[in-house]
């Protein structure tokens, strides 16, 4: 469904990119970097059980490129050592004009999306600007 179909303000869900893949904080950033590089995802939430305990982005692991640190073998460093705890995250039925303030306030990349708690999908700034360049095209194509 388009925003534009909408008749009144959507929720975080009508974006979300449901299921995403997730990790436990003692995977090694290896086998993290590996799962994005084969799914093409720059998001990965870090769960222990149902619980979200954090998250990576692509931009957390730029420091690993820099020629003036030392690094052990990424497949010795655990995900918890590089993870942001306590993202951001919200349920399901949260109005995507919050979400989209808070994410745009905290200039953050991408947001958790919980279904009673637990893990139902995650939002990111990549996911509103296809939505919002399909709302602008819709509106005024032809003008």
């Amino acid at each position: 469904m388009k925003l534009s179909d909408y008749k009144q303000m959507p929720t975080v869900e009508a974006l979300m990119q449901p299921s995403p893949y997730s990790v436990k904080p003692d995977a090694s950033v290896a086998e993290m970097v590996k799962l994005m590089r084969e799914h093409q995802i720059r998001h990965i939430p870090i769960q222990i059980g149902d619980r979200v305990i954090g998250i990576v982005s692509e931009r957390d692991l730029g420091w690993m490129k820099s020629p003036a640190i030392v690094l052990p073998d990424a497949n010795e460093i655990p995900v918890r050592h590089v993870m942001t705890a306590n993202p951001y995250a919200v349920e399901v039925d949260t109005p995507l004009t919050t979400v989209v303030s808070v994410m745009s306030e905290r200039k953050i990349g991408a947001a958790i999306v919980l279904k009673e708690g637990k893990l139902a999908g995650i939002v990111t700034v990549i996911d509103i600007c296809h939505a919002l360049v399909e709302f602008l095209n819709s509106e005024f194509s032809d003008r």
